[in-house]
């Protein structure tokens, strides 16, 4: 019997496995960018003496001026770059301040009175406010500049005008992906209903229009309707040879740019979803809703719509969450003002290597689709919305 049950437990370990191993690949990264968005290792690392110090004591003393001269005095050329660069991300001037300090270190006297005298920066509370932010093993910079709330110098927290604008952006993620998706939803769901219910030659057309598209890369797509939607592009050649308009219209790098090209690109993330479950809805129901004396527009609303919201709802629920993350669409088809919270977290990554604030963006992306599922889950259960038939229960 005991061997029985080693042996039927070995048995179920080896198929947990592989999906434990996915789990765990899948949550590692989050993990990471959970660790970069808090970590600051590699400017206290560079700062012992005066991480030490500041632990003892916030007050800046020369004590504290000294352990920084210290440090400085001690860190390689190009460290001293390197932080500064880091610290500059925060205070304009710091870069140049920290360099010319730590070149001079030997010469400056280690007390404040000698760091002010050779640069008046030392003597801006400022400039020691970001120095002990940084020098820290954990920090909440980059959480403080992506939400705009900051610390306040009676003790609390304030929101300077301005401050607020990854918010601002995340908003505009948001909007532009809800646009989107209602668009992808309008447009599919007509050509979702012509391949469940149509004719083979319609079901083979429409498919393979569909498919065609799907398996088209991103990038050309994206680069079509930039040569259509462009200044002197096929579109404003067209209205202006029909008299429609007299100068061509501005259709590109702008948010009717961004949205119609996302659209495309998304659109059959909303028809496939849409196709699966309104092939499961039976002809017959339709025919009994008929022969009962209901009309074409009653029965579709009253007896087929209703069975098909599920497919509505997982396409436009995988469209939206795709359409937050896209970057490469809208990087190219919008204007300054139409970017998405993506193109900032890869311009953190790719320009400023600033990975700790392309964590944190990510992390209010994630933040923010995880409480949207919780919350239509949640709904979903207040209702009593059910899955198997599409309706209430």
């Amino acid at each position: 019997m005991s061997k029985a049950r080693s042996t039927f437990l070995a048995a179920a370990m080896l198929l947990v496995l592989p999906v434990a191993a996915y789990v765990a690949l899948y949550l590692l990264p989050l993990v990471s960018i959970g660790g970069l968005a808090l970590d600051n290792g590699t400017l206290s690392e560079r700062f012992p003496t005066l991480s030490a110090r500041f632990s003892d004591s916030a007050e800046v003393d020369d004590a504290v001026a000294a352990a920084l001269l210290a440090d400085l005095q001690a860190m390689p050329k190009k460290d001293r770059a390197e932080v500064g660069r880091m610290f500059n991300q925060e205070l304009g001037g710091m870069r140049s301040l920290i360099i010319d300090t730590g070149n001079k270190a030997k010469g400056i006297e280690p007390t404040v009175a000698g760091l002010t005298a050779f640069n008046p920066g030392w003597g801006d509370p400022a400039t020691w406010d970001v120095v002990r932010r940084n020098v820290e093993p954990i920090t909440w910079r980059h959480f403080q500049k992506a939400t705009g709330i900051k610390p306040a110098p009676d003790g609390g927290y304030q929101m300077a005008p301005g401050d607020d604008i990854y918010l601002r952006i995340t908003l505009r993620t948001f909007v532009i992906s809800a646009e989107v998706t209602l668009l992808t939803l309008m447009l599919g769901y007509p050509l979702a209903y012509a391949v469940a219910t149509g004719t083979a030659r319609v079901q083979g057309v429409v498919l393979m229009a569909v498919l065609l598209s799907f398996w088209t890369s991103i990038l050309v797509r994206t680069t079509a309707w930039v040569v259509l939607l462009q200044t002197n592009g096929l579109l404003n050649d067209f209205l202006i040879w029909l008299h429609l308009i007299t100068e061509p219209l501005q259709l590109i790098f702008n948010r009717f740019g961004t949205v119609v090209a996302m659209t495309h690109v998304l659109l059959p993330f909303a028809i496939l979803p849409m196709i699966n479950v309104m092939k499961t809805i039976p002809a017959a129901q339709a025919q009994a809703s008929r022969s009962l004396g209901a009309g074409p527009v009653e029965t579709f609303l009253r007896v087929y719509f209703p069975q098909s919201l599920r497919g509505v709802a997982v396409g436009g629920g995988t469209v939206f969450i795709l359409a937050l993350g896209f970057y490469v669409t809208p990087a190219l088809t919008g204007g300054p003002g139409d970017q998405m919270l993506s193109y900032y977290i890869a311009d953190f990554v790719r320009k400023g290597l600033n990975w700790g604030m392309a964590s944190v963006l990510s992390l209010m992306l994630l933040v923010c689709v995880i409480a949207m599922v919780v919350t239509g889950a949640l709904l979903r259960r207040a209702f009593g919305w059910n899955r198997a038939t599409g309706g209430a229960a």
